[in-house]
């Protein structure tokens, strides 16, 4: 097919000296310019035609005489005589074979062009494959690299989701710890945040692991007592101690009536750290 665009519309090659070729001497000897202008005018609307070439119909002559102004009968004895007459070596200025009208030089001529031009457009093509961060321009080149975009667009928000699902499963995990081992006791699972809070305070947060421990711990300490276990961790929140540790003293750690231990005096404070220290000294 032919290009359309302004760029090359009515581009063909034309020699220079078109004008002394024999077949053209002969042309121009009987119908002199009138005749040569017939010809490249014709030349010039086959070249803007699909594969070059004009469909022989009962209009054609009419047609193409309303384009170059010149008498229809007239105008078909040029171009008859073109098809017959003005040869060299067998080969005519034009062919008429009954269905079509066109140029055997044009055809090939054009078909040079045509394929230097779909050359170009395949290493163009390999180019915009091999760069695909080229912006689109427009033409449609870079649909690949949209495609491309998008595709690491999806990626991203997938990327985005799972991490999403994973942060949220793992909150639910760690709230699922401290509220199945109160069971539905609510001022336990309040001290079990409570004790939370306080390691969140002091830098040293608690891993789900951490909190395992923890509940399994307390149940060692107080089996089945939730009181107790209120208890124990009331008091290592006092302290800002980061482990549970059975209850040192009960006077000092009764729960009151808002479930949290009375305040011991100085001196039953240092007794309770003495204590942890020979704990932790293996005394």
């Amino acid at each position: 097919m032919p290009k359309t665009n302004e760029k090359d519309a009515y581009f063909f090659s034309h020699d220079c000296n078109a004008r002394n070729d024999p077949k053209i001497l002969a042309l121009r000897s009987v119908y002199g310019a009138e005749g040569y202008g017939v010809y490249f005018m014709l030349v010039e609307i086959l070249r803007e035609q699909p594969e070059y070439r004009l469909s022989v119909n009962k209009y054609i002559w009419n047609t193409l005489a309303m384009q170059m102004q010149v008498e229809a009968s007239h105008l078909e004895q040029i171009i008859t005589d073109c098809c017959t007459e003005f040869a060299e070596n067998g080969n005519t200025l034009l062919v008429n074979d009954g269905e079509y009208l066109y140029s055997a030089s044009l055809l090939r001529r054009m078909g040079k062009v045509d394929d230097i031009s779909n050359l170009r457009r395949e290493a163009a093509q390999k180019r915009w494959k091999n760069q695909p961060c080229k912006a689109d321009d427009g033409s449609g080149a870079s649909t690949s690299n949209a495609n491309a975009e998008q595709t690491d667009a999806n990626k991203r928000k997938a990327k985005q989701s799972k991490e999403k699902q994973s942060k949220a499963e793992e909150k639910k995990t760690k709230d699922t710890i401290f509220a199945d081992f109160a069971s539905g006791d609510a001022d336990l699972l309040s001290a079990l945040q409570d004790f939370e809070a306080m390691r969140n305070r002091i830098k040293k947060p608690m891993t789900d692991q951490a909190k395992k421990r923890l509940v399994t711990e307390l149940e060692k300490l107080a089996p089945g007592d939730r009181d107790a276990q209120i208890a124990i961790l009331h008091q290592s929140e006092d302290h800002c101690w980061a482990g549970v540790f059975a209850l040192k003293d009960d006077r000092s750690y009764q729960p009151s009536r808002s479930g949290r231990p009375q305040q011991a005096s100085t001196g039953e404070k240092m007794d309770a750290l003495r204590d942890l220290h020979d704990e932790f000294s293996g005394l």
